[in-house]
């Protein structure tokens, strides 16, 4: 499907902007407000235990099975053989209950979705939702006996996962939802000093360039760390984020990191920052990238 087209319909949609984004925002702030556990939940559907986005994973089995059933249901229409009934009812059951947590994972991103992409993620949110409505709607009918509108109502299901799925790769693709935002740095390899050690204060942040790579320089506790400043969910300048003790939590989605690895302690983001050794040496701030 052409992206002007798809662009242009999703444009004559009045409000639509503003609506999806006081929805995901809305999410959002729920999760920050909810405490400890619910943003331990977030980050488990966000993924970060798994080290990139969990949703995408989970959409797999959900397409395969919805779209396996609906093929089976097709095939024996004319046989009406009750072991491909069987499997079908099967495969379309897996597919409902994988569904659940895979739009659980899916509202969770979208909680977080960049601007540029919110129109685009509240259509393939609706639409997969509408999609697992309708194949419960199916299953109880297949319960019923009401075999053909179960098999309608799975082969409309099929025919949107086209669709949505289409949504999907845009997502990933166009608007890069999910994709890290940092390049891996190469360098540098030695010891290179990056900056006074007198203008780096306690509990200061600084970005630096070194070799091509933005750097974000910290001080905590006399020691100075040093990991990639833009933040490898949505490309916030971590050098404004808020600092608490060893974590730096991103300005723009509040993704939380160790200065000291790097690693993510609190989604959105699923990815750890870039890595580096720092130390102080006649009285200049020098970095290298892990030996």
């Amino acid at each position: 499907m052409d992206k002007v087209l798809t662009e242009e319909v999703l444009e004559t949609v009045p409000g639509l902007e503003n609506t999806a984004y006081t929805v995901s925002r809305g999410i959002h702030g729920a999760v920050l407000s909810g405490g400890t556990t619910v943003r331990a939940i977030a980050d488990f559907f966000h993924g970060v235990w798994l080290g990139h986005p969990l949703h995408p994973l989970l959409t797999d089995l959900v397409v395969s099975t919805w779209t396996l059933g609906a093929l089976i249901d097709l095939f024996n229409l004319n046989r009406r053989e009750s072991r491909f009934e069987q499997a079908a009812d099967q495969l379309i059951t897996l597919g409902v209950a994988a569904a659940v947590p895979t739009a659980i994972a899916g509202f969770t991103d979208y909680s977080t979705i960049s601007q540029r992409a919110v129109k685009t993620g509240m259509i393939h949110g609706l639409l997969n939702t509408l999609s697992l409505i309708l194949n419960v709607v199916s299953l109880t009918q297949r319960r019923k006996g009401n075999r053909n509108n179960a098999v309608m109502l799975s082969s409309l299901v099929a025919g949107m996962l086209t669709f949505t799925a289409w949504l999907g790769g845009e997502l990933s693709y166009r608007y890069r939802v999910g994709v890290n935002k940092n390049q891996t740095p190469d360098r540098p390899q030695d010891w290179t000093p990056v900056m006074s050690e007198y203008d780096l204060a306690e509990g200061q942040a600084i970005r630096r360039e070194v070799d091509g790579h933005p750097v974000l320089l910290y001080r905590y506790g006399g020691t100075v760390y040093a990991i990639g400043a833009v933040c490898s969910h949505e490309g916030g300048p971590l050098e404004e984020g808020s600092f608490d003790g060893y974590c730096v939590e991103c300005p723009w989605h509040h993704s939380v990191y160790d200065v000291r690895d790097g690693s993510v302690v609190h989604g959105p983001s699923t990815y750890a920052q870039p890595n580096y050794q720092a130390r102080i040496l006649n009285s200049q701030i020098e970095i290298r990238l892990p030996v």
